[in-house]
């Protein structure tokens, strides 16, 4: 390695110039380079280049190495630091967040249902028994024995035969006249029906997943129904809303996500309210205790102005 020293003017000047220049031999192809190494102070650093040691890589790490590292380490640290200052902070303040439960959109109290299924009289007909004819007028007929009434009876009927005859007893009383079965108030009347029956049944079936998917599409058309009779009539919707037992929930404009910053920010908010109205209690109620004090002090100093008053001769 050949090194050059380069001075200026020595007198009165502390540091020197030095620039170093060495040949390294590669290997492989057998051509040489050569680096250039400008530095100012002592002799040691020239001693170090002259080792073959970089001067910028400290204790094996270069610039960029630590540059790739902090970009890493210094966020994690950043939002550790924040989540235990902040966690500590709503500790210290016993404020809490607790997700709200996730509701299913085949829930009553979601779907707006209030009301069950109506129970049956087992001893009843079935509907195509009693479809032209009024029930007294077959149960009372003589020519038929009990054996094939009681077969005939709702008792031996299937699950849908039931939900007919209570589909048809709620029919009679919305229906606007004896053969209505396609107005808004039927149809929706209907719906609920199904809405109710299958409901009932995801709940003992619950991996029934058609029967969960029917049901979410029903409650969607009834919303839709009501919404549009909500707009045409309004007395005549809720009074379907009576007879049936139904809670009407509109579909929202905008929908607010419900996220734990967001609550916890409302939580503090209400804490800090409260907070602020006990510590205004607090003091009006020592203003109150200090009032009869001050009155005293006022009664005592109106009497002393007096007296002066009067031995002063400003007042008769």
């Amino acid at each position: 390695m050949q090194a050059s020293t380069n001075a200026g003017s020595l007198d009165g000047e502390t540091a020197s110039s030095t620039v170093a220049k060495s040949h390294c031999k590669n290997n492989k192809s057998g051509s040489s380079t050569v680096v250039q190494v400008t530095a100012v102070g002592d002799t040691d650093d020239l001693a170090l280049v002259s080792q073959g040691k970089n001067l910028n890589v400290m204790y094996g790490a270069s610039p960029s190495t630590i540059d790739k590292y902090s970009r890493v380490i210094f966020p994690v640290c950043f939002s550790c630091f924040h989540l235990m200052y902040w966690t500590r902070t709503y500790k210290e303040f016993n404020i809490e967040w607790v997700p709200p439960p996730k509701v299913s959109c085949l829930d009553p109290s979601k779907s707006g249902d209030r009301g069950a299924m109506p129970k049956l009289d087992l001893s009843r007909p079935q509907f195509k028994f009693s479809r032209y004819k009024s029930e007294a007028q077959f149960t009372d007929r003589e020519d038929i024995s009990s054996d094939v009434k009681k077969v005939t009876s709702l008792e031996f009927a299937p699950l849908s035969k039931q939900v007919q005859v209570i589909k048809h007893d709620v029919l009679g009383n919305i229906q606007r006249h004896t053969f209505d079965c396609a107005s808004l108030e039927s149809a929706i009347a209907c719906l609920t029906i199904k809405i109710r029956n299958q409901q009932r049944h995801t709940k003992t079936c619950k991996r029934d997943v058609m029967s969960r998917v029917i049901c979410k599409e029903n409650i969607d058309r009834r919303n839709s129904l009501l919404k549009h009779l909500r707009k045409i009539d309004y007395k005549r919707f809720e009074w379907l809303l009576e007879k049936l037992d139904l809670v009407y929930h509109p579909h929202p404009e905008t929908i607010v996500p419900v996220t734990r910053k967001g609550s916890i920010m409302k939580l503090t908010t209400i804490y800090c309210e409260r907070m602020r109205n006990e510590r205004l209690e607090a003091y009006k109620e020592e203003l109150e205790k200090e009032k009869i004090k001050f009155a005293k002090e006022k009664a005592e100093l109106e009497k002393w102005i007096e007296d002066e008053e009067k031995q002063l001769g400003l007042r008769k």
